[in-house]
């Protein structure tokens, strides 16, 4: 069955040193309670720099910048597991537009950031087809109107459970900012916001 992972690029370049991270291939990060330590490093290493932070010397100071950043980018969003193999990854979106897949539940139309992205088309009344590269054409997930809805809750409890390793990080990275840090991410990526659904 059709499932959605939030992801976040994995982005800690050499030598970042405010805090360790995983030092992965650039590959997807998920996003959900089972975040270790050096993955939750990996998600702030990548929301810092992508939002424009660079010059922090310390955690805490990184971490009070983080705080202040009106928006939050990170190339990232909803990553859709067909369950047979196929999977449609985000394209050139943020992870805080993860909720623009609300827009299939009430039949508009979802743009998932510039080229290369997924295609999303209703091809019949309750079937939303997602077409792993750009346009229409090669592999695709074709997922039921009426599973998008548990699909998107499920994807905002493994957010939400997020914010339980990443309160464990602030408590040792930046403890004074630990529950801003938590309301600053849950506030940027719009994750215990109810869903329109």
């Amino acid at each position: 069955m059709a499932r959605f992972s939030p992801v976040i690029t994995s982005y800690a370049p050499e030598n970042f040193d405010l805090w360790p991270v995983s030092r992965g291939d650039g590959g997807w990060l998920h996003l959900d309670g089972a975040a270790g330590p050096d993955d939750v490093g990996t998600v702030l290493c990548t929301l810092y720099l992508d939002s424009g932070g660079k010059d922090a010397r310390t955690a805490a100071a990184a971490v009070h910048e983080l705080i202040g950043f009106d928006v939050l980018y990170g190339r990232g969003g909803l990553l859709l597991d067909g369950g047979d193999g196929v999977r449609a990854e985000p394209g050139g979106s943020d992870l805080f537009e993860w909720r623009t897949w609300v827009d299939a539940v009430h039949r508009a139309p979802v743009v998932l950031g510039h080229p290369p992205s997924p295609w999303v088309e209703r091809v019949a009344e309750d079937v939303i087809r997602v077409w792993v590269g750009e346009g229409r054409g090669g592999p695709h997930v074709d997922v039921p109107g009426t599973a998008l809805p548990a699909m998107l809750r499920a994807a905002q409890r493994d957010l939400v459970d997020f914010l339980g390793p990443l309160r464990s990080w602030a408590g040792v990275h930046s403890p004074h900012q630990a529950e801003l840090l938590v309301a600053s991410v849950d506030a940027g990526l719009q994750i215990t916001d109810p869903l329109p659904l």
